[in-house]
């Protein structure tokens, strides 16, 4: 998470608070808070201490009263099933060298007897790594049927259940799910683009505060936007103009200073960006390739009174500046999903600013998450 993570107490009182509103019978599943006399004896049981994050969140709400899909993952247990789930892995895994030991120093095993399953079910746990080091109370998941894994995981519980609060008010997808709503009015977390479980439908959970946050995101700049450039931008600007005289044109200002501040880099995982290094040969090699092509009704730099070419997306969708008299350039792209040439009749920094904050093109751009957008440069 890009944030500074808040409270585990905070992250739950917004959790209870949308489902209170929005899948009121997902919160009558919600048990009260776990007796701290419980709490003291399950880390006697385990013989190791439990992390404040997980300490709080069971004075919150000692797991579920029954089970429900109300997080991404496996459901929250109260003290007893944990301490229940730890001793039987315990039990299973005994002096079994094969369970307790991982076959290489990047490996897991199936079980260590420091991991805490907070949450179950189906046999696997999401767990939190109470090892000794700096990653101490990383969450990660123990399979029934493989070794443990934490690639994917969180920081901490409290990053998990802050990611989760942010996601149910702003949108977005947490663990590779987004939350719905069943025909009962209950939270169901289910894979993008899933319509229905077990043949009843599926509606996209309310994101009450996407709105108001998108609408103060279009005023964001460009460093708002993006972050901090990624580059020498006086050093970029510099190599896109000597470029663009090689080429015989004179590109818009807001675009060189945009390309030389953030080019040659993704933007969200999914639109590419080309900047000053990569430009001319980015340039060249689709000038030859989109040569005669039906779907780009134009040339493209650096043949004569081309178009520029100057990003992509992941779909395959191609991104231009197109001349137009007096000196002007306006964006246009070649949507692939599409098939079609789409001009939208506006200057890069006024188009470029309002794809990125959200308020422009939404028909075949994704809807981007409130925040500010992920930058990762690109090597060549």
């Amino acid at each position: 998470m890009s944030f500074l993570v808040p409270s585990v107490r905070s992250s739950w009182d917004r959790i209870d608070a949308w489902l209170r509103v929005y899948a009121p019978a997902s919160f009558e599943l919600l048990a009260p808070p776990a007796d701290p006399g419980r709490i003291e004896a399950a880390q006697e049981v385990m013989g190791l201490r439990f992390p404040a994050d997980l300490v709080d969140s069971l004075l919150c709400h000692d797991g579920l009263l029954e089970r429900g899909n109300l997080f991404p993952g496996e459901p929250p247990q109260p003290v007893a099933l944990i301490v229940d789930h730890w001793r039987m892995r315990e039990e299973i895994a005994g002096d079994d060298k094969d369970l307790r030991e991982s076959s290489g120093p990047s490996d897991e095993p199936w079980w260590h007897v420091r991991w805490i399953p907070w949450a179950h079910g189906d046999g696997d746990a999401q767990v939190i790594d109470m090892r000794e080091g700096p990653q101490q109370g990383r969450l990660g998941v123990a399979c029934h049927d493989g070794t443990g894994h934490f690639g994917d995981g969180w920081p901490s519980l409290a990053a998990y259940l802050a990611e989760v609060a942010e996601v149910l008010d702003y949108g977005g997808m947490v663990d590779g799910c987004v939350p719905c709503l069943t025909g009962d009015g209950e939270l169901w977390w289910s894979f993008e683009g899933d319509a229905d479980l077990n043949g009843e439908p599926l509606t996209t959970a309310p994101a009450p505060g996407r709105g108001a946050a998108l609408a103060a995101r279009g005023g964001w700049s460009l460093a708002e936007l993006l972050g901090p450039p990624v580059g020498p931008a006086d050093d970029g600007a510099a190599v896109i103009e000597a470029v663009a005289r090689d080429w015989g044109v004179v590109l818009p200002a807001d675009y060189v200073a945009a390309a030389a501040a953030y080019g040659d880099v993704m933007i969200s995982d999914y639109v590419y960006f080309c900047g000053a290094r990569d430009l001319r040969a980015y340039g060249e090699g689709w000038s030859r390739r989109l040569a005669g092509s039906p779907s780009v009704p134009c040339s493209v730099l650096p043949s004569p009174g081309g178009a520029l070419l100057w990003g992509h997306t992941i779909e395959g969708d191609l991104l231009f500046l197109v001349p137009q008299a007096h000196g002007t350039w306006t964006v246009s792209a070649f949507r692939r999903g599409w098939g079609d040439w789409h001009d939208t009749g506006l200057g890069f920094g006024e188009w470029f600013r309002g794809a990125l904050a959200g308020a422009l093109a939404t028909d075949w751009l994704p809807q981007w998450e409130p925040g500010a957008h992920p930058v990762e440069r690109v090597d060549s």
